[in-house]
């Protein structure tokens, strides 16, 4: 991945490749760019004319709880509030035949797998499993961006660079168990 100063380098090679899908997700761990990629391919014509722009999720559904954070979440309402994103998530891409998101159903099922170890109940997460499964496999690609740079605190995510290499392991992990198409930047 290029980067020129804080900006994505997008090359004619991968937009050609990336125009020919319709169903894409960015994806990674936190803090590596999704949002900001995202909003730099929404800023080409190329892209905003052709692509519904799903945002961020997670973030939409704790301002509309009143949440700053998920870690504000009582223990409580945890499980809940993981599948409500995860079904918002799908309702989103479901609604439209050509989007970009930079947070996918696979980033839900692997958060709720990192946060639920040990604690979830097995059919709750066999469920939560079925569902971001089902729903990554319709993806035509995958926009795969690795660490690269150094994660920043925005309040909202958690900013701990061994959980982010952890999540991005994980993330590595299940792209080959899951046999997903990858397209990189290059």
């Amino acid at each position: 991945m290029t980067m020129i100063g804080n900006k994505f380098k997008l090359s004619v090679h991968f937009l050609a490749n990336l125009s020919r899908k319709s169903r894409v997700a960015i994806v990674g761990s936190a803090g590596v760019g999704k949002t900001t990629l995202l909003n730099e391919l929404f800023d080409l014509d190329l892209i905003a004319n052709d692509y519904t722009k799903i945002p961020e999720v997670v973030r939409t559904v704790c301002d509309e709880r009143g949440y700053k954070s998920p870690y504000e979440i009582p223990a409580d309402e945890v499980n809940k509030f993981r599948e409500d994103v995860l079904d918002r998530q799908i309702e989103l891409e479901n609604q439209s035949d050509r989007f970009i998101v930079d947070r996918s159903c696979m980033d839900a099922w692997l958060y709720f797998m990192r946060w639920s170890w040990n604690t979830a109940d097995v059919d709750v997460s066999e469920r939560f499993f079925r569902k971001a499964f089902s729903q990554t496999k319709k993806y035509d690609a995958l926009i795969y961006l690795p660490i690269s740079f150094e994660l920043e605190d925005d309040g909202f995510r958690w900013a701990n660079k061994t959980y982010q290499k952890q999540m991005d392991r994980m993330f590595r992990e299940y792209f080959r168990a899951w046999d997903l198409d990858l397209l990189f930047l290059d």
